[in-house]
């Protein structure tokens, strides 16, 4: 099969989306499809050549060629693209693509991380002058202004019904939609998206990788410069609103009484850190509190094998400024801490319930509940048969329903299943796949 994937954010550059492409890509390619992969472009010369030494050493091209700004121009390149790779179907790792089933006549199926709903970022949604907002120099104007002042919230708010327009057309264009929660699959029905093309699927994770051997806990605490005894607390997250963090601080000062040797880790960057910093030093525990920072992705299964507990305590946040909401919508990370045989402690917040299920491989509280935050963590602490409990399923969850190899496996059943069903439609009946009857 043909398949032209869609996958603006795409490594070197690093993160969850860069990770999933990464993964179905070489996936797709392993199992003998013939891919493409459109994404943005660079303009950092530094990145140019990591993306070219990183590019050379794949078995199929990356076309980067996609502007962050100039939507439409982007629909004109795929557009070239496809017209020259001649794809069976389309993959576009957001919704806003499913506006090209109809100028390409090919299948598109699309994945929903839940935001591309919420927050639709699509840079310059209009067709007059996309091509001069795609223009690099522009664009790299624009970029480096927005990283200067770490993407001030107000930049969400222009254009902003142009984008929710452009957004609500392509998800009623797409044939099928990959939701990554049952939170999500919600928001595309509530966008008048039947439930027969939309299929939730949670998860994403290299279970293998993550299973903890039978290490010297002491010795990688020590090596990461983390305390060698003690309960340690971790949580990784961007460090924004949404995630909760500064609930999670105030639980530690309170659980420092129950809990003497009780120290937090955090795992991630984000504009609140400074913010952050400061409310750990005002509440006396910038010495309980480990702020790691950015860790690579291939390197952070350590920080889980060293710890004792995992913790999600996000909420939904929302911008003054236009009122959209940004919510968890499924938490991959939770994904990562059952696959390493760590108990889970998240708030019943978003898609989160779609990877933890209460008392089954992981406790949940009520989103912004202080109280039962320090609840669920005591009770971890305290009934081994509990912690046990949770370990145990969230590994046997971890391999059977959030492994990669699930995943990937899902996504290709339905480019076979779009893309025969074309064919059928084409010669003139009607198959549908076992999949969608009844």
């Amino acid at each position: 099969m043909r398949i032209l994937m869609i996958l603006p954010e795409y490594p070197p550059s690093v993160g969850g989306m860069q990770t999933h492409a990464a993964y179905l890509s070489h996936h797709l390619a392993a199992k003998g499809h013939h891919i493409a992969v459109a994404t943005y472009r660079l303009t950092d010369p530094a990145a140019l050549c990591e993306a070219a030494a990183c590019d050379s050493r794949l078995h199929f091209p990356v076309h980067r060629i996609l502007s962050r700004l100039g939507f439409w121009y982007n629909i004109d390149m795929i557009i070239r693209l496809a017209t020259r790779f001649k794809p069976d179907v389309v993959y576009a790792s957001t919704v806003f693509y499913g506006l090209l089933r109809s100028r390409l006549s090919v299948p598109v199926v699309c994945r929903s991380v839940g935001n591309d709903l919420l927050r639709p970022w699509l840079g310059y949604p209009f067709g007059a002058a996309s091509r001069l907002f795609a223009y690099s120099r522009i664009e790299h104007m624009v970029e480096y202004c927005c990283e200067r002042a770490d993407y001030p919230e107000w930049v969400e708010s222009l254009f902003r019904e142009k984008r929710f327009a452009v957004m609500r057309n392509a998800v009623r264009s797409v044939n099928r939609i990959l939701a990554n929660s049952t939170f999500t699959a919600g928001l595309l029905r509530e966008l008048g998206v039947s439930h027969e093309r939309i299929d939730t699927l949670v998860g994403g994770v290299d279970a293998g990788k993550f299973r903890r051997p039978a290490a010297d806990v002491p010795n990688t605490r020590r090596r990461l410069g983390l305390p060698e005894e003690g309960a340690i607390l971790l949580t990784a997250c961007r460090l924004v609103a949404k995630k909760g963090v500064d609930l999670l601080l105030h639980a530690v000062q309170r659980l420092a009484a129950r809990l003497p040797a009780v120290h937090l880790v955090i795992v991630g960057e984000g504009r609140h850190r400074e913010k952050l910093q400061r409310l750990a030093a005002d509440l006396g525990i910038e010495k309980t509190v480990t702020f790691a920072g950015r860790v690579p992705h291939d390197l952070i299964h350590q920080y889980y094998w060293c710890c004792d507990l995992f913790v999600l305590a996000s909420r939904v946040a929302v911008n003054p400024f236009t009122g959209s909401r940004d919510v968890e919508t499924m938490g991959r990370v939770l994904c990562e801490a059952n696959a390493a045989g760590i108990p889970v402690v998240a708030s019943r917040s978003g898609g989160i319930p779609s990877i933890v299920t209460h008392e089954v491989n992981g406790l949940l509280f009520e989103e912004n509940s202080l109280e039962g935050l320090i609840r669920q963590v005591l009770r971890v602490h305290e009934d081994r048969d509990l912690s046990r409990r949770l370990v145990r399923n969230g590994l046997r969850r971890a391999r059977d329903e959030f492994d990669w190899s699930v995943i990937l496996d899902h996504h290709e059943r339905v480019f076979f299943e779009s893309a025969t069903r074309t064919v059928s439609i084409r010669k003139g009946h009607i198959y549908l796949p076992q999949s969608q009857c009844c």
